[in-house]
């Protein structure tokens, strides 16, 4: 397949670019990706995890509000590093990387919305990565706060302490596939790789394969070995 790269700076619209691959689709379905509350608000069903998403803490580990200027709590935090089971077998003094996610609608220009929803947009008759610092989250269903579509700004990001994530508590745990799409987000926005769908899942189920601590469920793509 023939490639085109721009210039465009991370920040900007466009960035880098290929055609070709749009026909990829950077997201799930909204109906995707999310874990019903019903399992996981079980405790011990379902660990928190690499893309979760979670009421803000009141300040990051170094006590440093995170709010906006006006002192409004940051909408939500999606949990951001390690990238595995991040806080089962940690201490609550142990600190972890979270994004901040903000609603959809604090975008007031409708097209840039509609760009982050798809991570695709056309520019100068191409196919480019749109905002390649944003990551699309679908509406929690049924959620009174969150129910409405959000997305991750990849370069705000805050170090918090497990304690303190967990007393905020999650929000809703992301699904296996919707996890993937993440993942390759975050590959082009750190590294400009614009990875196959397919090859990230294969290189999760390999992840997974040779992790003797992984914690289930499993994903139905990457059974239990």
């Amino acid at each position: 397949m023939s490639e085109e790269r721009g210039t465009g700076a991370p920040s900007e619209p466009g960035g880098s670019f290929t055609r070709g691959a749009a026909s990829d689709a950077w997201y799930p379905a909204p109906g995707d990706y999310w874990v019903p509350a019903a399992d996981a608000d079980q405790e011990g069903v379902w660990p928190h995890r690499f893309g979760d998403l979670f009421h803000t803490p009141a300040t990051d580990a170094t006590g440093h509000p995170l709010a906006t200027k006006d002192g409004t709590a940051w909408h939500a935090v999606m949990a951001y590093s390690p990238s595995c089971e991040l806080v089962t077998k940690a201490k609550d003094t142990d600190t972890v990387e979270v994004v901040r996610v903000l609603r959809l609608d604090s975008q007031s220009d409708a097209r840039a919305a509609a760009a982050i929803i798809a991570g695709w947009q056309e520019k100068d008759a191409r196919i480019t990565v749109a905002y390649a610092h944003t990551v699309f989250l679908a509406p929690v269903p049924g959620h009174p706060t969150h129910g409405t579509p959000m997305f991750a700004h990849l370069k705000t990001t805050a170090r918090v302490t497990v304690g303190d994530l967990r007393a905020a508590g999650r929000i809703a745990a992301l699904t296996h596939d919707a996890r993937v799409a993440v993942i390759r987000r975050d590959l082009y926005y750190r590294y400009r790789w614009l990875v196959p769908m397919d090859d990230v899942r294969a290189a999760e189920t390999d992840r997974i394969a040779n992790d003797p601590f992984f914690t289930p469920p499993w994903p139905e793509w990457a059974p239990r070995t």
